[in-house]
């Protein structure tokens, strides 16, 4: 197999969804490209081996195996092969709220991502083949969702200017969030405590809570709090919001109400009539 292409038929529905596919494909050998003026949608190209380089906006990128980059819409570019074969996968997209999407997963700069060898993305060009053979294996809906996982996919695995991936930080962290599960309602469970169960500093734990959830360690424990105050809310129906607080690991029961209609707007009390 030399080359695959899938171009979609897209519909007047398909184009008013959040997130389309136009095209997508594989070239074992990868040609030059010159557009002067851009490409008329968002178009995602990577390398599945040898090399390749990319002229944007000014500046040079080398993209090598496992490694791609986001072209936005009507940006001028060039890109060429630095070796023989130069084997690329790529994928051409729009969509109502591509812009918003591609924001909220810190996608929308043009910059190097990479992943490792054995993440998902590096066999994505593999998977796809198969939905390229199919008339209308991947469409409509199908076509939005499929898209949408390939860009969260990105966010989960791929890293930018030799940061880890997200997936790193979240693996590191899952013994503690496993056991949190278990300890969450004892009141004197903190960060120190967190700290000590990873066998990492304070400061070390911040960082990995930060990258992987954009939140302190104690700030993702009162968050899990709340969570199973609501469960028990919904499900304990003649449990006092007294005995709620202290279930969930609150001393004091009007800081766990202030605490709860911080987080979700309501009381506990009016957080339980929405389901009675």
């Amino acid at each position: 197999m030399e080359h695959y292409r899938k171009q979609l038929m897209l519909t007047h529905l398909d184009k008013s969804l959040p997130l389309y596919i136009e095209t997508f494909g594989w070239n074992y050998a990868e040609s030059k490209f010159d557009r002067p003026e851009g490409y008329h949608c968002y178009h995602w190209l990577h390398t599945t081996a040898g090399a390749g380089e990319v002229h944007l906006s000014g500046r040079t990128f080398t993209l090598s195996a496992n490694e791609g980059i986001l072209l936005k819409p009507h940006v001028p570019h060039f890109y060429r092969p630095l070796t023989e074969p130069w084997s690329t996968w790529y994928i051409t997209f729009g969509g109502s709220q591509a812009a918003a999407i591609l924001g909220a997963l810190e996608l929308g700069d043009s910059a190097v991502i990479g992943w490792e060898p054995d993440s998902p993305l590096a066999a994505i060009h593999k998977r796809a083949s198969r939905l390229a053979r199919h008339p209308f294996g991947l469409a409509g809906l199908d076509s939005s969702a499929a898209l949408y996982r390939f860009l969260t996919d990105i966010k989960k695995f791929g890293s930018a200017d030799h940061r880890r991936a997200l997936s790193h930080y979240y693996e590191r962290l899952l013994p503690l969030l496993h056991y949190l599960e278990e300890v969450y309602s004892d009141a004197a469970f903190g960060l120190n405590e967190m700290a000590a169960y990873m066998r990492i500093s304070p400061q070390h734990l911040n960082q990995l809570f930060h990258a992987s959830t954009g939140m302190s360690p104690y700030q993702f424990l009162i968050h899990l709090r709340i969570q199973k105050a609501k469960e028990l809310l919904i499900h304990e129906e003649n449990l006092a919001v007294k005995s709620v607080a202290v279930c969930v690991g609150f001393l004091d029961s009007s800081h766990f109400v202030s605490t709860f209609r911080r987080l979700e707007g309501k009381t506990p009390e009016q957080f339980r009539r929405l389901f009675r």
